[in-house]
This record gives structure tokens, sequence and C-alpha cells, in this order.
């Protein structure tokens, strides 16, 4: 478990890459339980409800799972799926894990404090952290550059926002 931990922490600081995870079914599904489960935490903690918090963590889930395959299907890698998804979605696990600190100064409440400026510029250090580590996972699935796929990170967080907004309101 820890070698694992260790892993998803070099990947996040850029220093591994989703082709040193095993292809593993089990891993996967596994990991995803965990995503499921910070993204839960991290929606009650952002002031979601227990429903809505989970809706939107399937829907986000299977927005990008679905995104991914079909990808790397169009790009005749449909093999690199387990190993891809493993670190997308261990990656936002321990990213998520991250915003829980600035969540807890309340910078989505209805209070202008400093505090809670401090904590919506931590979270917005957190965005920027999370479309680098997307763009390096995706830079090694898809054999292009970080730019790429950071500017892909960026189109699928405003796309999965938009629908998100859309399907859920808010």
């Amino acid at each position: 478990m820890q070698v694992l931990i260790r892993y998803y922490i070099e990947l996040c600081l850029l220093r591994r890459a989703p082709q040193d995870l095993p292809a593993s079914t089990a891993l996967f599904w596994t990991v995803l339980a965990v995503d499921l489960a910070v993204g839960l935490v991290v929606g009650l903690a952002a002031g979601l409800p227990l429903g809505a918090s989970l809706a939107q963590d399937l829907f986000e889930a299977a927005l990008m799972l679905g995104a991914l395959y079909a990808g790397l299907y169009l790009t005749r890698h449909p093999e690199r799926f387990l190993q891809s998804a493993s670190a997308l979605l261990g990656s936002s696990a321990l990213i998520s894990l991250a915003a829980l600190a600035p969540l807890s100064l309340n910078p989505t409440g209805s209070e202008e404090t400093d505090a809670a400026a401090l904590g919506a510029l931590l979270l917005l250090a957190i965005l920027a952290w999370s479309i680098v580590v997307t763009g390096h996972i995706l830079r090694h699935t898809f054999a292009i550059g970080l730019g790429q796929g950071a500017a892909i990170a960026v189109a699928f967080q405003i796309l999965a926002i938009s629908l998100l907004g859309g399907l859920f309101g808010g």
C-alpha cells in the first residue's frame, strides 16, 4: 500500500508516469472507490448534501472515464485505459485530499474574510496543479506535449463544470 501511495505522490510531482502502474482491474476498481469516497468527503466539506455530492462524483468520474476511453479508442490504444484511468483517479483523489485544508477556511461561504480569501487562492493553486498533473498523465497516455495535455485538461474541466452546473444547478 505504501508503494502505491508513494507512486501517486511522485505522479503528482511529475516524477512518474501512468505506464509505471500495472494494468490491473483490481487496482482500477480500488482507486475508483477511493476517488469516489474522497470526492464525497470534499463535497460534504464544501457544503453539498450527501446525495448531491455522490451524484456529482459519479457523474464526473463517468464523464472522465468515458472521455478517456473514447480518446484511447479513437487513437487505437484502448490497452492503455487501465493504467491511465488508475493514474487519473489516484491523482484526483490525492489532489482532492489536498483541497480539504483550503475548504476548511470556508472559501465558498457567504462571509468575506481573509481566511476565506486565502482558502479561495489555495483552491485556485490546487486547481492549477491538478491541470498540470492531468496534462502530465495525458502527455504519456497519448504521446503528446505537456501543453497539449494541459489544454485538454482545461477543456475537460470547462466541459465538466458546465455539465455539472446544468444538471445539478449552481
